[in-house]
């Protein structure tokens, strides 16, 4: 993707060029970056509403953000939104958040008001609207399994809590991740809701029950070997946060319904469209970006 933005210690570089901005812009944050989409998706629902900001993306790592964001540079940033795996270190340095980012000690939207960062979450609404429309049945599934404990599993369990599903359960490969998310829900008074495991060395049984598995893994973890080798009789759903050359290319075992994250990139980025602009969200050319 052209028009990468990077910051140090000598200030912007676009495209590894020395950069001034000349007006408060928008961004999506993360390291790597180049994959996103929300640049495209964003940029046309700005023209879509005749306004006149750029969003870009930028390259930046987590021991860099306290310096941009005390930096005269930083006060061009109007507004960004934050992926893996700067959302818990963003959350940490903002002014304040709303409720919806301090229950998940994560943040993937900020406003930029005189210098702070007000800090929102975007993540489990949008995970929440795309987990109903997937699903093939009016019932909520019976059990749900999410794959991974950072900051995208803290949104897709409180995701599932709120769409009332009866049984979490959360896996993830580090200890000090599964830590976490323990402490996390513990604090949330969740921890008889949602069990903590490891996750699985080998295929789970095929599943008799409704369920679902939300896929919270870093890029280049193939997610196959965590899934049983096909579903049962019962409705299940697969839906894998990732997108484009994020998701690595497997086959998803047999009976099961997908969906990648790219419905999901779409909820959250109208959300975050209008905690930046207010309504009307252009939805359709937002969407039509991304098509």
């Amino acid at each position: 993707m052209a028009d990468v933005l990077q910051w140090g210690a000598d200030g912007w570089l676009r495209d590894g060029l020395p950069w001034q901005p000349d007006e408060p812009f928008y961004a999506v944050m993360g390291n790597p970056i180049a994959h996103s989409l929300s640049p495209r998706m964003q940029n046309a629902g700005l023209k879509e509403r005749e306004l006149t900001h750029h969003y870009l993306p930028l390259r930046i790592n987590a021991g860099q953000l306290r310096q941009l964001k005390n930096s005269p540079d930083g006060s061009f940033l109007a507004g960004f939104n934050v992926t893996a795996p700067l959302k818990e270190a963003v959350s940490t340095l903002c002014d304040g958040r709303t409720d919806q980012a301090r229950d998940l000690g994560a943040v993937n939207t900020v406003r930029v008001e005189n210098g702070k960062w007000l800090g929102h979450n975007t993540d489990s609404g949008g995970c929440l609207t795309v987990l109903c429309q997937a699903w093939p049945i009016d019932e909520v599934p019976d059990e749900a399994v999410v794959l991974g404990a950072g900051g995208s599993g803290r949104a897709a369990v409180d995701a599932l809590v709120r769409w009332e599903v009866p049984r979490i359960i959360v896996q993830n490969r580090s200890i000090a991740g599964r830590e976490r998310m323990s402490r996390w829900l513990a604090a949330r008074g969740l921890a008889q809701r949602v069990l903590v495991q490891e996750l699985p060395t080998s295929s789970p049984p095929v599943p008799t029950c409704k369920k679902v598995w939300v896929c919270c893994l870093a890029g280049e973890v193939n997610v196959g070997s965590f899934l049983p080798d096909a579903a049962g009789d019962e409705p299940a759903l697969l839906l894998d946060l990732r997108y484009g050359n994020q998701r690595p290319a497997e086959e998803i075992p047999p009976r099961f319904k997908f969906s990648d994250g790219l419905p999901v990139l779409m909820m959250q980025g109208g959300l975050s469209f209008a905690w930046w602009f207010g309504p009307p969200v252009p939805w359709q050319a937002m969407r039509a970006a991304l098509d």
